[in-house]
């Protein structure tokens, strides 16, 4: 009986805090879009609207292998995926400005889907495989251009917190390799503990996000290769959980 009531108040703040913080930035994102500082303001609203969800829900967020990011490179971030709380520490880390690559059904939702289509990040119609890939790789070089990172789930959603890494999607891999991008590893724990899928109520407590050192891609690529680097990106991620 304790812990329900307990967990009912947990899902309470976090519904309190997460949805009037969310609908605030993404007014503020889109807005931003339209003025002269739209980059600047795009990364500004993911920081404080990151950093805000975790902290007033009593998240704390260590960071470990900052070192292995190089400010002046973009990046193909990939990362394994637990929670919501992944998305919030990686826009409040400020070590690093990246945007994702999202599905369609997403910009449906009102002020948040117009901050996120007018953010630059990689809209996918998960339905249409070919079209899919296009805006991937067209967008991709886009961001690119602009020296902002890509932030990709390795594993396409989020994963229950029982199963401790899922199976790896190729399309990040073969994207990294066609913008000649580096891939960087990263390993986000507890996130899965602390508000678990399909869940609502955030706990209180810390995750940790560790980058690893960059795994360079080949700029002539094949099968065996594209298997490689996954597998290497594996291991990186698997070491740090």
């Amino acid at each position: 009986m304790f812990k329900s009531i307990i967990n009912f108040f947990y899902a309470l703040r976090s519904i309190i805090i997460v949805v009037p913080n969310t609908f605030f930035w993404a007014l503020t994102g889109s807005i931003s879009t339209f003025t002269p500082w739209g980059k600047a303001g795009i990364e500004f609203v993911g920081n404080w609207w990151g950093w805000i969800n975790l902290r007033l829900n009593g998240v704390k967020v260590i960071h470990r292998g900052l070192e292995n990011i190089d400010p002046k490179q973009t990046y193909m971030v990939i990362s394994n995926h637990k929670s919501y709380l992944d998305i919030y520490a990686i826009f409040s880390c400020r070590a690093l400005y990246c945007l994702f690559v999202a599905k369609r059904e997403l910009t449906k939702i009102p002020i948040f889907g117009t901050a996120l289509s007018r953010s630059g990040s990689i809209i996918i119609d998960r339905g249409n495989r070919r079209q899919a890939i296009e805006q991937l790789q067209t967008q991709g070089k886009v961001l690119k251009k602009n020296g902002i990172s890509i932030i990709l789930f390795a594993e396409g959603t989020r994963m229950p917190a029982s199963i401790p890494l899922g199976e790896f999607k190729k399309g990040g891999f073969v994207l990294a390799c066609q913008l000649g991008l580096p891939i960087l590893p990263l390993t986000i724990s507890n996130s899965g503990n602390l508000q678990p899928k399909g869940k609502i109520a955030i706990k209180p407590g810390t995750l940790t996000m560790t980058f690893s050192p960059p795994i360079m891609t080949p700029e002539n690529y094949n099968k065996a290769e594209i298997e490689r680097i996954m597998e290497e990106t594996r291991e990186a991620i698997a070491s740090h959980l």
